[in-house]
């Protein structure tokens, strides 16, 4: 569909700090010390949730833990309804609070099913939904040993549902695993800080929460599909996975951002411990799992000289604007996106780059027999597109594919297609009173695929942008409208 205005503002590199492994970020652990009591608990290693049989000691404590929530009287914090709403009412999504909260609210859970299951060691289990895609097996039958299965959560899309490689496969955890930036990685700073929840400021969803973290939860849908998503057992081991490639992401020499804005936001009575009682907690006490009680098994890390064969975007000097004003879509499939000479130029270099070698050698003694990471590919610039402003299905859900240079793409245009960019879907708009009814902003790097089309023509980036059905999840006949698109080319 033709758009009768192809004005872009290049922007978007203003939400899109930079940020690189240094000294700021080692005295920003050690901030961390101030969270004694800590030291003094065992630090227990989390589990994979195939690793374990299914009458294993820990996720027979689940169940036990599960079960006593469920049946503590709504008066009760630790109650199961409770702390689903803890996330209801509290939750940032979409913006750099994300992984922060999110790891603190886990760390709070793991101690209360301690606490309920008598089993003081008890390590939260994670589904590694890369490795092993199909929801578990402790998940998926109403029934256990003859007695209710307190996992079993009967509002799922399917109990055999399965996350896609579009979303969570190797090639998609690779490009998470090298994205040398916190906001690209994490999401970005919201543009304000101000308002009376300041860390629930809307920004723009960065590679790990738009897409496996996002997916994950649509693809299971139900409870799952919304901000009282905690009702469903496997939400925590969910959020688990999210939190250990934050954790391997920071190991493989990747720094989270010094901005003390981040690093100094308070939660302020949103989590309960072990016997019920509110606590506050804030970002800067959050980073070092260490010290937080836990780890995760042994992962493969990138070396630091492959590392180094990666581009330092964090060079990049501020974007200048060609054509003020953002695009404005009235009938938005599709957005195309005219580059001047020198933009064009440097799309040139881009098509001109070369691949770095793969490493080569055995991951560390004890570590699991992961694959190494993609080729960290050397370009001298970096396409971004920024889809602004896109409003969610009144009803259901869908998820959006985006692709480069091809305007006749549609659903069923499959996503090994090299056209593919990426895509996102919309996480919390369901029911269970979610607190987010706004639209919501992501980030595409359009990059790999224009790098794969090296016979498209220089002088434009056409973007088409599909909606696609969720697996029995309706999304009555959901169009994609997003209120701007913003490319960013560095």
């Amino acid at each position: 569909m033709k758009l009768d205005r192809r004005t872009v503002l290049m922007q978007g590199a203003a939400a899109f700090a930079l940020t690189l492994p240094g000294t700021q970020a080692l005295a920003a652990t050690r901030r961390n010390r101030i969270v004694t009591p800590i030291l003094r608990r065992k630090i227990v290693t989390r589990p994979n949730i195939h690793s374990l049989a299914l009458n294993d000691a820990d996720l027979q404590a689940y169940r036990d833990a599960v079960k006593a929530m469920k049946a503590l009287p709504a008066s009760d914090a630790r109650n199961w309804t409770k702390q689903a709403e803890i996330h209801n009412n509290f939750c940032p999504h979409r913006n750099w609070f994300f992984l922060p909260w999110h790891r603190a609210y886990l760390v709070a859970f793991e101690r209360i099913c301690r606490q309920l299951s008598g089993k003081h060691d008890f390590a939260l289990p994670y589904w590694d939904w890369t490795a092993n895609p199909q929801l578990p097996a402790a998940f998926a039958d109403p029934n256990f040993n003859g007695q209710p299965n307190p996992l079993f959560d009967g509002n799922r899309s399917s109990q055999t549902v399965s996350i896609a490689a579009v979303w969570a496969g190797q090639s998609v955890i690779s490009q998470i695993d090298n994205e040398p930036t916190f906001e690209a990685f994490a999401s970005t700073k919201p543009a304000s800080s101000g308002g009376a929840q300041p860390w629930r400021n809307p920004a723009t969803e960065g590679l790990l929460e738009s897409s496996p973290h996002d997916h994950v939860h649509t693809s299971i849908s139900g409870d799952m599909g919304t901000f009282m998503s905690p009702l469903d057992p496997i939400f925590w081991l969910h959020h688990c996975n999210i939190d250990r490639i934050w954790d391997r992401w920071n190991r493989n020499g990747h720094a989270n951002t010094t901005d003390t804005s981040w690093l100094d936001m308070t939660f302020t009575n949103h989590f309960v411990n072990a016997q019920g009682n509110p606590y506050t907690t804030k970002v800067s006490n959050n980073l070092n799992i260490g010290l937080l009680g836990y780890r995760y098994p042994p992962q493969f890390r990138i070396p630091p000289w492959y590392l180094a064969l990666a581009v330092n975007f964090s060079k990049i000097p501020p974007v200048e604007k060609i054509n003020p004003g953002a695009l404005r879509i009235r009938e938005p499939v599709a957005a195309a996106v005219r580059l001047n000479t020198e933009q064009i130029q440097r799309f040139d270099r881009l098509r001109s780059i070369k691949i770095a070698p793969r490493p080569t050698g055995a991951p560390p003694t004890g570590a699991a027999p992961v694959a190494p990471a993609a080729p960290v590919t050397r370009a001298t610039s970096r396409v971004i597109a920024f889809i602004r402003d896109v409003p969610p299905p009144a009803k259901g859900n869908a998820d959006v594919r985006v692709f480069v240079n091809m305007p006749n793409a549609n659903a069923e245009t499959p996503a090994t297609d090299p056209h593919y960019a990426g895509g996102f879907t919309f996480f919390g708009t369901g029911q269970h009173g979610g607190h987010d009814h706004g639209t919501h902003s992501y980030m595409i790097d359009l990059t790999p695929a224009l790098i794969a089309l090296k016979e498209q023509p220089t002088d434009k980036i056409d973007l088409k942008l599909v909606a696609v059905p969720i697996a029995g999840v309706s999304s009555e006949g959901f169009e994609v409208k997003p209120g701007s698109i913003e490319i960013a080319i560095f």
